[in-house]
């Protein structure tokens, strides 16, 4: 419980603790697959503690901050907030979190908080977390995972919110794999006897999460069912980098900082080699680069490709801000240039000639010469789609599945051998 009111008269000559979308929350892993038991608002809390650990912190710290901010986080608008905020601690400090540690073979019970002190005609609030949870939030060297508070802080479903942590715990993997249903639910603390239909717990969860960790977070994925009649028996999410947030918490005021940001800083943002920036701006010059930039940041921040990095050399190399060269926007729902239609069709053609190869219909090798030559009519007629519309050219980085990415090299191989031969 929080402890009555001693300290009216504390003077405070500091700052209480700020809360911004760009503090980092680092967290062992073990922690984000714990049970923790928590509301959505009790986790925005806890994070906004979390993001307040600086790496260099050997012990837990209290933390001072105003209750009319904690509110405004948690989007508690009612006019009552202070008790609301004072209420949600009195919960939290009851909660416990379930940690099971299978190197030491132990499940680890702790409370979350310890400590909650709430200071009546300050508006403030001072918390610090149980030191059993130490080893999960501090001095951390391996497995763990960070990411930026704005990431969770503004999604609306706690579901959302676990599914995001566990997904971008394996963004370096590119997928993550749950076995069976069941394992899935227990991951996400589905309570017992919620969504026994998988379709319930599709359009409610998972599909809700795909759309909010799409529009509000740094990662998105798509689902890949694996079925044994018409049952579902396991589930693959396939992660990607959403770039089309992450480009806008990168540069929310983009013509400036593109204008005046140090050209190689400005491509350190956006991930690209210290030594392929050296290159391109040795051999384009400052000004090209900029421009190029700045097209992609405006015409293309939407466009999902897997590397942004890629996208913008591509479009320096190839000068996509060239006045002569007005490419128009492209519509991502028709399948005529559409990468995500592309994709799929890859992905249809690729799990065809591997049931091909497993029933043994075709021997491995016919069966992957006739892929590859459907993999490069579908590329090339895209290409040929978008050059006819004025659509920007198709680079590497649209492509996800490997077999399409050998297969594009190959055209473009071939299309520089013609370029040669006709320059001789």
């Amino acid at each position: 419980m929080l402890p009555a009111d001693n300290h009216e008269q504390i003077e405070f000559s500091f700052e209480p603790d700020p809360i911004s979308d760009h503090f980092i929350v680092t967290e062992s892993n073990v922690l984000i697959e714990a049970k923790t038991n928590l509301t959505l608002h009790e986790e925005r809390l806890i994070y906004i503690l979390a993001s307040r650990i600086h790496p260099e912190d050997t012990q837990f710290k209290t933390h001072f901050f105003k209750v009319s901010d904690i509110a405004e986080r948690l989007d508690i608008k009612d006019k009552n907030f202070y008790k609301r905020v004072r209420d949600l601690i009195r919960q939290l400090q009851d909660k416990k979190v379930v940690i099971e540690e299978k190197a030491t073979r132990s499940v680890l019970e702790a409370h979350w908080l310890a400590s909650a002190r709430y200071f009546q005609g300050k508006g403030l609030i001072e918390l610090e977390f149980a030191e059993q949870l130490k080893p999960y939030l501090l001095q951390l060297k391996a497995n763990f995972t960070h990411f930026k508070l704005w990431n969770i802080l503004y999604l609306r479903s706690s579901h959302s919110l676990k599914l995001y942590k566990l997904l971008k715990q394996y963004l370096p993997l590119g997928k993550r794999k749950f076995n069976s249903i069941q394992e899935f639910k227990d991951f996400m603390e589905v309570e017992e006897g919620q969504y026994d239909r998988y379709s319930h717990l599709k359009n409610r969860v998972i599909l809700t999460a795909q759309k909010e960790l799409a529009n509000k977070t740094d990662i998105r994925f798509e689902l890949e069912e694996k079925k044994v009649g018409t049952r579902v028996v396991s589930i693959t999410f396939h992660i990607f980098k959403n770039h089309k947030m992450t480009e806008r918490e990168v540069l929310n005021d983009g013509d400036s900082v593109i204008l005046t940001e140090p050209i190689m800083d400005l491509l350190a943002r956006f991930e690209v080699k210290k030594k392929t920036a050296l290159e391109l701006v040795s051999q384009y010059g400052e000004e090209h680069v900029r421009e190029n930039i700045k097209y992609v940041y405006e015409k293309k921040q939407n466009q999902e490709v897997s590397s942004i990095a890629g996208y913008i050399v591509k479009a320096i190399e190839g000068n996509y801000a060239d006045s002569k060269q007005q490419y128009s926007n492209e519509e991502e729902e028709n399948p005529k240039v559409s990468t995500t239609h592309l994709n799929n069709r890859i992905s249809k053609l690729v799990f065809y000639a591997e049931q091909v190869i497993k029933e043994r219909v075709q021997s491995e090798k016919v069966a992957l010469e006739e892929l590859y030559r459907d993999i490069w009519n579908a590329i090339d007629q895209n290409m040929s789609n978008r050059e006819e519309m004025r659509c920007r050219p198709l680079v590497l980085e649209d492509l996800y599945h490997h077999h399409g990415k050998t297969v594009f090299l190959q055209i473009e191989n071939q299309q520089l051998k013609r370029l040669a031969q006709q320059s001789q």
